[in-house]
């Protein structure tokens, strides 16, 4: 079996695990790609490194509504726009983008509007290059199922780190949408999740350990690796063997490595 971590912060892993052993730990665990997704525009350039010294990783270039205020929004369009212009084919997504309503992130109206304007502007670069985007969602899926609509974005991607209902999970397939699934499966309290994946199947899920956070059970307080991901991989295949026809944990691995090339187009 071969895997694909979708969402892997590397960048800042970085600080916390010499990425040698981290690239170790992840080939003895049978994951052979990984994306990158950026968060500021700061860590582009250390991406661009990492991911030049790889044929196994991908990137993906955004501005994360957690770090708005050092966005300045009246750049964002121009500087997106200038690097997806200069991208290779390693750059496969716009992201990391979303909105995030939670009282840390979002405490005044005023901040919600900024968030949702650079979300809106990164839509529309998005669009402008037929890339699909990587979603942050806290508290937001509805709205950012309106936005999407109301944009009209046409080119998928994937809401990383998925935690909401069912009918959500419906909602944002629609869309042309997968669902990332991290270690928040893991954990016996996240029956919402547990119920949506199993509603909705896995046709349009991705693994992603969004490394070094979204802990895996039992790693509660060790940065998360790449490596870590057969774990998730194995609480999916628990969690949805019995009612979908990937009973063989190779014919699931294969689905969702698939998934992951057709949501990137890779």
């Amino acid at each position: 079996m071969k895997f694909f971590d979708s969402h892997c912060h590397l960048d800042l892993l970085a600080a916390k695990v010499p990425l040698a052993n981290v690239f170790e730990l992840a080939q003895k665990s049978n994951v052979q790609a990984m994306l990158i997704p950026a968060t500021t525009f700061g860590s582009w350039q250390a991406i661009d490194a990492l991911v030049s010294n790889s044929a196994k990783l991908y990137k993906s270039y955004g501005f994360h509504p957690y770090f708005l205020a050092q966005h300045k929004l009246a750049e964002v369009g121009h500087l997106l726009t200038n690097k997806l212009q200069q991208a290779d084919n390693t750059c496969v997504a716009v992201g990391e983008i979303g909105l995030d309503y939670s009282p840390v992130v979002c405490s005044n109206q005023q901040v919600k509007q900024r968030q949702i304007h650079l979300f809106l502007q990164q839509l529309e670069v998005a669009s402008q290059f037929n890339k699909p985007v990587i979603i942050h969602h806290r508290k937001s899926l509805d709205d950012i199922c309106k936005y999407l609509k109301q944009q009209k974005f046409q080119y998928g991607g994937v809401v990383h780190a998925f935690s909401g209902s069912a009918q959500q999970a419906k909602n944002l397939i629609e869309l042309g949408f997968y669902l990332g699934i991290g270690g928040t499966i893991t954990y016996s309290r996240a029956n919402k999740t547990q119920q949506a994946i199993q509603a909705v199947g896995v046709d349009n899920l991705l693994l992603e350990t969004d490394s070094p956070d979204m802990p895996i059970f039992g790693k509660q307080g060790q940065p998360n690796q790449p490596g870590f991901l057969p774990e998730i991989f194995t609480a999916l295949h628990e969690l949805i063997s019995q009612r979908s026809k990937y009973k063989s944990p190779e014919l699931l691995a294969e689905k969702l490595w698939d998934n992951t090339h057709s949501c990137f187009a890779i």
